[in-house]
């Protein structure tokens, strides 16, 4: 007791608890960051400093009132720009993709007045921009070219210069070790030498296509040999028919494919990686043109569309209409030269090499069909012309030429007779009526049949020649406007046009 008594009265009292230390007191008052940016004043190193420990402290709305303040100072700053995720086009800041956006549809307006159109970072003229967004280039005459054709052209060179020949037949260039093989008959099937029988064998796949030159084709074909030959042959028959009835010719050899049999010729149509088309209308006849159609091992992408049909010459029952729908996919191939469609292939080639949708999915072809400058109603028809209403190619001398032809017109008459001009150039295929899209396939093959052989009136002639002067001079609306009035008298001429095919 005594002990605790004394213990007690050796310990000092405690002091009043407002006089107690305080830690926090003993530390210096941290700045504010408003005192912090009115000690950088104006010194924008000072302030972007700054603004960068608030942003590796997590204190983004912080750094952001910093980089304003630089902004300030230093009104095109990089670095403060970037940091308020402003966005830099055209030598100019924008705070927001809105902005942005609406300063670019602007602009795209004043520039589409003088022509002009955006390609990357510069403006170019709008008909130049499919061009370059396909990857081509000028060449010394100022046109453009496609590379892959300028590599092909080198590498052709540089063969024929170390004494290779090119051999049409397959398409081919025979090195000279080579040339006793090329003069046995025998083919080059990967790397051996073969007979035709095991050359027909090898190239009856998909995969080993044989291609055959002529003058303006190149047929892709997995028939026979002789079957592909005269798929090139009856192609060329076809060609000045062609040029007759536009007035012009593409440059160039033109593709197209002839498959061997109806399984084949199924197996690649549809939305197949193959040969791909949009509208299924492989299945209204024995060929139909690949709208679908692209390159995408090449980059950018490349487009083929082509001409493709079937002829199976094992088959008597359909053999016969080999050569018809020959006829008819060359053509195809044909017109889609003569009136392509460059805008839109190279608004797709363009989205798809940065990341956007595949260059042949099927959204691609209204675009691709929309662009056309030639009716579809005359396209198809010149198809149908060359493949039953033109001179029989195969007829003996001082035999009559036009029985195919009389047979056509046969078969019009017999489904109903051709419809309303009108309703005809509407050209409306549908897969649901199958009998009436055939019969439209035959119905505008009888009127391009009268434009070219039925001694139209004057000025039905002179339409047609106004519409071939319109399609030389590229522009669609005056190739619009020439097909306007080229149907126009068409229906003026209606009953000739009627007497003349017997409907």
């Amino acid at each position: 007791m005594i002990v605790l008594l004394l213990t007690s009265l050796a310990l000092p009292p405690s002091p009043p608890a407002s006089l107690a230390p305080n830690s926090a007191a003993l530390v210096a008052q941290e700045p504010t960051l408003d005192a912090k940016i009115a000690a950088a004043g104006k010194d924008v190193a000072k302030l972007l400093e700054l603004a960068d420990a608030c942003a590796k402290a997590g204190k983004e709305d912080d750094a952001r009132k910093v980089f304003r303040k630089v902004l300030e100072a230093d009104a095109k700053n990089e670095t403060a720009h970037k940091g308020l995720r402003h966005q830099l086009y055209d030598g100019k800041w924008f705070e927001s993709l809105t902005e942005l956006a609406k300063y670019k549809r602007e602009e795209a307006a004043r520039m589409k007045v003088k022509g002009l159109a955006r390609f990357g970072e510069q403006w170019v003229p709008e008909a130049e921009l499919p061009f370059l967004q396909m990857g081509w280039a000028k060449d010394d005459k100022g046109a453009f070219v496609d590379p892959f054709e300028v590599a092909k052209a080198k590498q052709n060179a540089e063969l024929e210069a170390a004494g290779s020949k090119y051999r049409a037949d397959d398409d081919s260039w025979v090195a000279p070790a080579d040339f006793d093989q090329w003069e046995k008959l025998l083919w080059k099937c990967g790397d051996e030498w073969v007979d035709m029988a095991k050359a027909n064998e090898y190239h009856a796949k998909l995969e080993h296509t044989w291609d055959l030159a002529s003058d303006h084709f190149v047929v892709s074909t997995t028939c026979d040999w002789d079957g592909g030959n005269l798929a090139r042959w009856h192609a060329e028959k076809a060609y000045p028919e062609l040029v007759r009835l536009f007035g012009t010719a593409p440059k160039g050899k033109l593709p197209f494919v002839v498959l061997n049999s109806l399984a084949q010729y199924n197996e690649v149509a549809g939305n197949t990686p193959l040969f791909p088309e949009a509208d299924g209308f492989s299945s209204l006849h024995g060929a139909y043109f690949a709208d679908l159609l692209f390159d995408n091992s090449t980059k950018p992408p490349r487009f083929l569309g082509c001409g493709v049909s079937y002829w199976d010459r094992k088959d008597a029952k359909v053999a016969a209409w080999g050569p018809f729908w020959a006829r008819w996919a060359a053509a195809q191939s044909f017109v889609d030269a003569i009136d392509p469609s460059w805008s839109v292939i190279g608004e797709r080639v363009a989205a798809a090499t940065t990341g956007g949708a595949p260059a042949g999915a099927p959204d691609f072809a209204p675009g691709f069909w929309a662009e056309k400058k030639i009716p579809r109603w005359l396209r198809y028809g010149a198809a149908a012309y060359v493949e039953c209403f033109m001179k029989n190619p195969e007829a003996p001398e001082g035999a009559d030429p036009w029985t195919i032809r009389a047979g056509a017109f046969a078969d019009v008459k017999k489904a109903g007779g051709l419809r309303k001009l009108d309703e005809v150039f509407a050209f409306k295929l549908e897969l649901k009526d199958t009998p009436g899209s055939m019969r439209l396939y035959q119905e505008v093959g009888v009127i391009v049949s009268y434009l070219l052989d039925g001694a139209p009136s004057k000025d039905l002639a002179a339409k047609l020649e106004a519409f071939q002067a319109a399609l030389k001079t590229g522009k669609k609306a005056d190739v619009t406007k020439a097909a306007d009035a080229l149907e126009k008298a068409l229906v003026k001429s209606d009953k000739d046009l009627r007497k003349f095919a017997g409907l």
